[in-house]
């Protein structure tokens, strides 16, 4: 049982790009988006803490200092602070003050400044502890002085000038957040830059592979240009082009030899047939011969087909090719009660390609309306300037619904009818194939047929890179 596919992962395909850059700039987007967010939080969240850490160290070693020059004395502990010390307090407040107090709350000591600063609020413990107390932050340090126990207490005022921490962090993250957005922005150009180059490498592999068909399988792809990982799927191809090669030439010949070996017991039955003295039945075999001679052309014409390649092309005119066509089947047309006529344009019509398969394929058209159609049929032959040929007939038409299906091989319209193999058309359609132009059929019933090809003129065909 098929497993239901969920309605929100069908609404993300729909929206989600299938080019393999714009899924990879989207991602690369969207890890910006969250880094330029979360990366600043993070640092600034990194520069606090350890500001704080610097801040209370600085703290705990200016309270160590004073409680070094603690010392005991006859009436009570007495502070002598040390020169350094003193003038650092000694300068004008800048947010740092001190105090040194008793256990009734005494100061026995102090900065200038001490009384602007809340160390009433500091714990006085028998440790060190750290306090906050609104925008001062401090440290409280009990010391031992002989009998009597006194706290240190240094505070600083994170909004007075001394505290520069704050200010620091945010210029800081001021100046980094830009730098590191202008960076995240900076690797998508880089990565969608080399990811185009390797994807036009594989663009372009990709139109050589749709340019090779069964008229140039000589050609290889280059591997130079793509990438380590692609390189391998074009040397499969290339040796799938070899195999392919080798296939179609054993074929051709396979096909030319048989139709060689069916020639000369169809000449020597076309000589013993002449010695029946029936005229009814010799007629009959005669006709069934021709048919058969017929056959083994065009299966010659097809093995032929399927190796021609695009070297043996040349410049011709297509009026003269119509002409000399004409004149070769018109005794035969003629004979089987037909007509046909060329309406072909004044100037002559270049058009590049095989002369030869060319004029087999006109020729095949002009002898298909005249074989398939009922005796007096007008057949008309157009040459037009922009290198189409036209072979129409106003006959009975193609029998079904598709005409373009009667250039498939082995096609008949009438199963019951034994006068070809079904390969006229299919011969034509593979000589344009080859040349690279079109073949179009259009037929109704009742109204004839008209079939029409196009050739590359001189001034349109590009000769195809050969490897």
């Amino acid at each position: 049982m098929a497993r239901a596919t969920p309605l929100g992962y069908t609404h993300f395909m729909k929206f989600w790009p299938r080019s393999l850059i714009a899924r990879i700039l989207l991602i690369e987007l969207g890890a910006i988006a969250v880094a330029a967010i979360a990366l600043p939080m993070l640092l600034t969240s990194f520069l606090r803490t350890e500001a704080s850490r610097y801040e209370q160290r600085t703290l705990e070693s200016q309270a160590q200092a004073i409680a070094g020059s603690i010392r005991a004395g006859s009436a009570g502990p007495i502070v002598r602070l040390d020169p350094g010390i003193a003038g650092i307090y000694a300068s004008p407040y800048d947010g740092r003050a001190f105090v040194v107090a008793d256990a009734a709350g005494r100061t026995l000591a102090g900065s200038p400044e001490a009384d602007l600063v809340p160390w009433r609020q500091a714990p006085r413990t028998t440790h060190r502890a750290s306090f906050r107390a609104g925008a001062f932050v401090g440290v409280s340090l009990p010391v031992r002085a002989g009998a009597h126990r006194v706290w240190v207490i240094v505070t600083q005022d994170r909004t007075g000038p001394g505290a520069i921490l704050d200010d620091v962090v945010r210029g800081f993250i001021r100046r980094y957040d830009p730098v590191l957005v202008s960076i995240l922005l900076l690797l998508p150009l880089i990565n969608s830059a080399l990811i185009a180059r390797l994807v036009f490498a594989v663009r372009a592999a990709s139109q050589q592979a749709a340019g090779i068909g069964s008229h140039n399988l000589d050609l290889r792809l280059e591997e130079a240009g793509l990438p380590l990982e692609v390189a391998p799927l074009a040397r499969a191809t290339n040796e799938l082009l070899v195999r392919l090669q080798t296939s179609f030439r054993n074929q051709a010949a396979f096909v030319a030899d048989v139709a060689h070996e069916l020639r000369t017991p169809l000449a020597v039955h076309r000589v013993e047939l002449e010695a029946v003295e029936d005229p009814v039945v010799r007629a009959r075999l005669r006709e069934s011969a021709d048919r058969l001679g017929h056959v083994i052309a065009q299966l010659q014409d097809l093995a032929t087909l399927e190796v021609i390649a695009e070297d043996r092309f040349e410049t011709f005119d297509a009026r003269l090719l119509a002409q000399e066509t004409i004149g070769l089947h018109a005794p035969q047309i003629l004979t089987a009660g037909d007509d046909i006529a060329l309406d072909a344009a004044p100037d002559p019509v270049l058009v590049r390609g095989n002369r030869v398969l060319a004029g087999l394929a006109l020729a095949n058209l002009i002898t298909n309306a005249s074989r398939h159609t009922p005796p007096g049929t007008a057949i008309e032959v157009l040459v037009a300037a922009d290198g189409v040929l036209l072979v129409r007939d106003n006959g009975p038409g193609i029998a079904g619904t598709d005409p373009q299906a009667a250039t498939q091989r082995y096609w008949r319209a009438d199963h019951q009818r034994a006068d070809g193999a079904g390969l006229g058309l299919a011969i034509v359609r593979r000589i344009m194939e080859v040349h690279q132009g079109r073949l179009t059929v259009q037929s109704r019933a009742g109204e004839g047929t008209c079939v029409s090809l196009r050739f590359p003129l001189v001034g349109d065909a590009a000769p195809t890179s050969r490897s």
